[in-house]
């Protein structure tokens, strides 16, 4: 038996009066395995990363942003050494629409599942269109397959194109060349889904724009402006832009 074996047995049967032989092996069988993974989780951490490989990573990342600037998709990349990735094992490339018009955001907005904003027609007098944007979803179980694939690829990067079918994200801004008015809808995770309805925000009094959100559905919507709006006000027009 191996001496990292019999510490462990010597350790568990101290803390561990009651129990079978039989159970006490298992256990110091298991840490021991436990504590050989951990070692070489360490081992492979500070292995040196070769040349060809931060090659590899560069090409490949390179490759990937030129695709999403042609292209407009979305690509997740998981990182087998996130220490090259300010440690994280996840980056994203595209999946941000910006748009000019509102017409070329509605073109778009309409290709997608769930509820998106449109223009609301009870806009304040003088307010028009100013941009809009739309960004993918960056969590969900699409996170779990490309983490799982890349690790049994076993390149130092992994690059997976993502069809996204509902946005994360939306935003509209209009403005009267002074003063600016933003409706957005965003995501929501657990915590934050435990409030619902409308509640304005908890800035202090001379903090600039002001919101009020609308929890529903899984979803946060809300209206900003850089003036003073009334509350009402602001509920109409995020209901109108709201289409389910």
């Amino acid at each position: 038996m191996k001496a990292a074996t019999k510490v462990a047995i010597a350790t568990l049967s101290s803390i561990l009066l009651m129990g079978s032989s039989v159970s006490l092996v298992a256990k110091a069988q298991s840490y021991e395995k436990s504590q050989e993974a951990a070692v070489k989780k360490t081992a492979e951490a500070a292995k040196p990363i070769s040349a060809e490989e931060k090659k590899f990573i560069e090409q490949e990342i390179q490759r990937v942003k030129k695709l999403t600037q042609e292209s407009g998709d979305m690509y997740v990349l998981y990182h087998k050494y996130p220490k090259l990735n300010s440690g994280f094992d996840i980056s994203y490339w595209g999946g941000i629409h910006e748009f000019t018009t509102y017409e070329d955001y509605l073109n778009k907005a309409s290709t997608l599942k769930g509820s998106i904003l449109k223009q609301p027609a009870n806009l304040p007098e003088g307010y028009k269109f100013s941009k809009a944007r739309i960004e993918g979803p960056t969590e969900g179980k699409f996170l779990d397959e490309v983490r799982a694939e890349g690790k049994e690829s076993g390149k130092p990067i992994y690059a997976k194109k993502i069809d996204w079918k509902e946005a994360a994200t939306i935003r509209l801004e209009y403005t009267n060349g002074k003063d600016t008015l933003a409706i957005s809808k965003f995501t929501l995770d657990s915590e934050g889904s435990k409030k619902k309805g409308f509640f304005e925000d908890d800035f202090p009094a001379h903090i600039y724009p002001k919101y009020v959100f609308w929890h529903e559905g899984g979803f946060e919507y809300s209206i900003s402006t850089t003036w003073d709006m009334s509350k009402e006000q602001k509920i109409d027009i995020l209901k109108a832009a709201v289409e389910k």
